[in-house]
């Protein structure tokens, strides 16, 4: 009698199998030859110990055994009553494994064994989805990057659904309705509403939802937020975008605007913290006490280490640490356990102890946490615009513009941004100027240019309104001085108001950038609620820290003032410029309660 396959896709690992089959991968690396399976030679999945000291696949072995009451190996006798469930260490190092996305027609996406599960069922561009119209009798299944081309044919696709939510750790696609009655001159539809940042050629990589604007379409339909992630507007893929492309595609017309989407859930947001497994052998002394002193804590199951007893042998032998968290003792798993179970295994050992503990990491040298004055020194070309790799490179001169004027003259110029502007804190610069005016006419100034000075006032750190009173005072003279930045980028010509974008601003120099600082305090589970990118050692280049995304519901998006995009220049005393992403990181995770972030935050292109 031949063996029925059932023709539906495994959910776990991506691959047809029979029902109760061992789950397939396809592995990215050559994988260790004490890791595999004696009976299908694959690497284990959700590995048994034999009492004989082997170890199967849990599925390949229950199979096995249905059929002989044996070892495959040795063939001594053998039932699962005779079986236990691998130690957490080997469950781990089978966990990071790293195995290739099977939807390879769609996605070329490489990692963790453990993570493949999450990626198939919310992430994944091969994986099979169904028509958002589903609710209305539309039968389309098929890869999800299909789903975009699908609904602009779909039968159903004029037919109202009721809006979609934004699910957090899934992709999403939601529809949303343009304004055509509120729409701008010589535009079909109302812009969106939003600011963005990033793109794959900035450091965050991916296009960000920085600030949804009130009162806007998006702001009204209710459902986007701050720290989204766009991933394709009307079937263009954003995921490969430039900034400029993304902006481009999210400000084309449409009555109806389809967007893909993802939120990342609240556990994310919180930048990876590196962890230890280490497997420690203590050999009992008569003469000397083990010298282990244990502690539960309150927010979280598990035993840790408190602290070691001075002259103990744990204490002389130096590999355990206060704050280790035991996982297992003599192969007992302990994980969940108590102080008491913990406390009971190692009095009942004869000769040794055998620990597997997890150990997060500490800094291990003064310069990880500290900032010297030659430190700043050499780390603060990392933001001038002539050191920053591309897209943040640009050549930003500084000049003095000397005019001669009448009096009753008006400079002719409109200005924008200073402290507290509508886009939030920027230099004053320049959206127009009048040709007929007297700078019109020098030809000294041009649009996007900033002005740091005027009759030497400067105008860095004013409001705008008080920088609009300095210039309209200066205005009045007969000899006009003005110290200013050119723009990093050329302005159109036209009678259009120049308007910048988030790559203008961040291809400004040190001189223009204007400091705030945010104090936050840790969630009870301990995330901020925000996620990092950069470092010197980006891909990108030499490159600061930024802020990638910000977790709805978490600290940062209550408290509201930093911002996707924003960098973060220092954290409490310990700068954060010229560092690794990791470094920064751990510096990021080991300041307990109010923790203070030195940002520079630039606004977003309106889209």
């Amino acid at each position: 009698m031949s063996l029925r396959w059932d023709t539906t896709v495994c959910a776990v690992c991506g691959q047809f199998h029979e029902p109760h089959g061992t789950h397939l991968y396809d592995y990215y690396q050559a994988v260790d030859e004490d890791l595999m399976c004696h009976i299908c030679l694959q690497p284990l999945v959700n590995p048994l110990d034999t009492k004989c000291g082997h170890t199967y696949c849990s599925r390949c072995l229950k199979n096995y055994l249905k059929i002989q009451k044996q070892c495959p190996v040795d063939r001594l006798p053998l039932t699962l009553k005779d079986c236990s469930p691998s130690s957490i260490l080997v469950k781990r190092l089978l966990d990071k494994l790293l195995i290739v996305c099977p939807n390879v027609d769609y996605c070329e996406d490489v990692l963790q064994r453990s993570d493949l599960e999450a990626h198939l069922l919310h992430r994944c561009r091969g994986a099979v989805t169904r028509c958002i119209k589903a609710s209305l009798g539309c039968t389309f299944q098929g890869p999800r990057s299909a789903l975009q081309s699908h609904l602009w044919e779909c039968p159903y696709k004029d037919q109202h659904a009721g809006q979609n939510p934004v699910v957090e750790g899934e992709v999403s696609t939601i529809e949303i309705q343009m304004d055509t009655h509120n729409a701008s001159p010589g535009k079909h539809s109302q812009d969106l509403g939003i600011s963005v940042v990033g793109g794959c050629d900035t450091p965050l990589v991916c296009t960000v939802i920085q600030e949804v604007i009130k009162g806007a379409v998006v702001d009204k339909d209710n459902r986007l937020l701050p720290g989204d992630q766009i991933l394709e507007v009307n079937g263009e893929d954003l995921t490969q975008a430039t900034h400029l492309q993304a902006v481009r595609a999210l400000s084309e017309c449409f009555p109806l605007c389809r967007l893909t989407v993802y939120r990342e859930r609240a556990e994310e947001s919180r930048p990876i913290e590196k962890e230890e497994i280490l497997k420690i052998t203590l050999v009992k002394v008569q003469t000397k006490q083990l010298g282990i002193r244990l502690v539960g804590k309150r927010n979280g199951p598990g035993v840790y280490i408190l602290n070691l007893i001075p002259g103990s042998t744990a204490a002389y032998d130096g590999r355990l640490k206060p704050d280790d968290r035991l996982l297992e003792i003599n192969c007992q798993d302990i994980s969940y356990g108590t102080q008491e179970q913990a406390a009971h295994l190692i009095q009942t050992s004869q000769d040794r102890v055998q620990f597997v503990v997890s150990r997060k990491s500490r800094p291990q040298t003064p310069d990880l946490i500290r900032s010297t004055s030659s430190d700043t020194a050499k780390c603060g070309a990392t933001f001038d615009c002539d050191s920053m790799e591309n897209p943040m490179k640009a050549q930003c001169k500084e000049r003095m513009i000397s005019l001669a004027k009448d009096p009753s003259e008006s400079l002719g110029v409109s200005v924008a941004g200073g402290l507290s502007s509508f886009r939030g804190d920027t230099p004053v610069y320049v959206t127009n100027i009048n040709h007929k005016g007297c700078l019109g006419r020098s030809r000294q100034l041009k649009k996007g240019d900033l002005l740091l000075s005027i009759g030497g006032i400067n105008l860095l750190g004013l409001t705008h309104s008080e920088a609009v009173k300095q210039l309209k005072v200066q205005s009045e003279t007969k000899l006009l001085m003005m110290k200013v930045i050119e723009g990093p980028e050329d302005a159109e010509e036209g009678t259009h108001n120049f308007v910048p974008n988030w790559l203008f601003w961040l291809r400004l120099p040190r001189a223009c950038q204007l400091l705030k600082t945010i104090t936050l305090l840790r969630s009870p589970s301990g995330s901020l609620g925000f996620s990092i990118v950069g470092g010197c050692d980006s891909s990108h280049g030499q490159m600061p820290i930024f802020v990638k995304s910000i977790v709805p519901e978490t600290s940062a998006a209550k408290d509201g003032r930093l911002k996707c995009g924003d960098m973060i220049m220092s954290v409490n005393e310990h700068s954060l410029q010229n560092i690794q992403h990791a470094k920064a990181v751990e510096i990021l995770k080991l300041i307990d309660g109010a923790v203070t972030l030195t940002v520079v935050s630039w606004p977003g292109t309106l889209a």
